[in-house]
C-alpha cells in the first residue's frame, strides 16, 4: 500500500509536545488499508482511515522522538515509514549581541546580530 505522511516531517524540530500525525494511504487492489503507529516504541492506539486520509493527535517527549507509521492492506502487505523529530522546550539564551555600525546613526540603517546558545 502507498503511505504518505504529511505531518510531522522527518527532521522536524518543535517546542510543542503536542502534534498531529496526518497523512494518506491507498491500495487499488487490496483495500481496505489500516494504519498503525508507534511513538518511541509505544503503540499509539487506533487510527481511523476515512477516504484514504488519517490523522491522530499525539504527544511526544522532550528530546529526540521516533514515530514509525505502518500501512497494512487486506492482503497483509505492509509499508512502514519512520520519522525522527525533536522536541526542544528549552528557552533560547542570548550569548552575544552586536550592532553595526556602532555607534548607530539615527537616520541610517543598522544591523543587529544575535548569537544564540
Amino acid at each position: 500500500p502507498s503511505l504518505n505522511i504529511t505531518s510531522p516531517t522527518n527532521g522536524w524540530i518543535t517546542n510543542n509536545k503536542a502534534f498531529t500525525l496526518a497523512g494518506t494511504t491507498n491500495d487499488a487492489t487490496s483495500s481496505p488499508v489500516t494504519i498503525s503507529a508507534k511513538l518511541n516504541g509505544t503503540d499509539v492506539g487506533s487510527i481511523t482511515v476515512t477516504n484514504g486520509a488519517f490523522s491522530k493527535a499525539l504527544t511526544g517527549v522532550e528530546g529526540n522522538n521516533t514515530l514509525v507509521v505502518t500501512a497494512k492492506d487486506a492482503a497483509g502487505l505492509t509499508t512502514p515509514v519512520t520519522i525522527n523529530f525533536k522536541i526542544d522546550t528549552s528557552v533560547p539564551k542570548i550569548k552575544s549581541v552586536s550592532i553595526t555600525p556602532n555607534p548607530a546613526d539615527a537616520s541610517s540603517s543598522i544591523a543587529i546580530e544575535l548569537e544564540i546558545e
